[in-house]
């Protein structure tokens, strides 16, 4: 797994796309609480999109440092199709985002306050900040996963907006090392590497848990439950129950600290992808090649 073009390596092809989703007079088709859940599911999914387009271009930045120092062709040419694909999940979600403006939810108001933290971080060294993405990326392939796998996490959302989440899940699963074995590629191994992949993993975690809860009441707020036993209790279940979207995620966190850690090493769910592949890609979506 030490091959820094192991996704290839594994047979696993980052593929850009750009689906092309459209909301457009959606909120006069699904109810505000979409989710079958009610409004606490609704509103933790709402969280992740609000902040998708602020926490992919985080991303962004970072592997265009990364590339910067890599002169090989495989992991830079992974590179760029990680890039494209984090530029159309900004894009997708910012499509999806505005229908959620329409509905009053403070997208760019939660957005500002999650940009804000991920700007403390780039008052660190390059190193870490790196560690952080890298991490991010870990947590989100981690999410991406939980969306696959358990579907029903999503049975009864709008087809369209169920859709957006799994394709966004499954590509999050489909270069969710590429990050990892940039860094690897242009800063090497060793035990201050090694050091500075733990720090940015905490780093991570503190920001994910500031902003999702933060995030997750503004928007209950917003539709007038932010004091809602019910709303948070299904919130809660949604996240943390059997089953549920957050549950279990202590196992990705603890993985992470074994020296060698690789995302492929420690879930290798390539099969899990081929076998989904027809059923949430459009091969219609697929951007030729530069």
């Amino acid at each position: 797994m030490s091959d820094p073009t192991s996704t290839g390596t594994l047979g696993v092809t980052v593929t850009p796309r750009w689906p092309a989703f459209n909301f457009d007079d959606l909120e006069r088709e699904v109810p505000r609480a979409w989710h079958p859940g009610g409004i606490g599911p609704t509103a933790f999914l709402e969280a992740l999109s609000a902040m998708a387009p602020v926490v992919e271009c985080f991303f962004v930045d970072d592997a265009r440092r990364l590339s910067s120092r890599i002169e090989a062709e495989g992991p830079r040419a992974e590179l760029d199709a990680f890039l494209r694909q984090e530029g159309s999940h900004a894009c997708m979600h910012a499509a999806f985002n505005r229908l959620l403006i329409r509905w009053g939810v403070p997208v760019d108001a939660s957005a500002d306050v999650v940009l804000r933290w991920l700007t403390a971080v780039d008052w660190t060294s390059s190193d870490l900040r790196s560690a952080v993405a890298m991490a991010g990326e870990h947590f989100l392939s981690e999410i991406g996963n939980v969306m696959l796998s358990r579907p029903e996490l999503l049975d009864g959302v709008e087809p369209r907006i169920a859709r957006l989440f799994r394709w966004h899940g499954y590509e999050e699963v489909e270069h969710k090392a590429v990050l990892f074995d940039a860094f690897h590629a242009a800063r090497g191994h060793g035990p201050y590497i090694y050091a500075m992949r733990i720090a940015g993993l905490w780093v991570a975690v503190v920001l994910l848990a500031l902003a999702l809860p933060w995030t997750s009441y503004r928007i209950l707020a917003s539709a007038g439950a932010g004091r809602d036993f019910h709303a948070w209790r299904g919130l809660i279940r949604f996240v943390f129950g059997r089953r549920g979207m957050l549950r279990g995620r202590w196992r990705a966190v603890a993985a992470y600290h074994r020296p060698d850690f690789h995302p492929w090493r420690y879930l290798d769910n390539r099969r899990f992808l081929s076998e989904l592949r027809d059923g949430i890609v459009d091969p219609v979506w697929e951007v030729k090649a530069r």
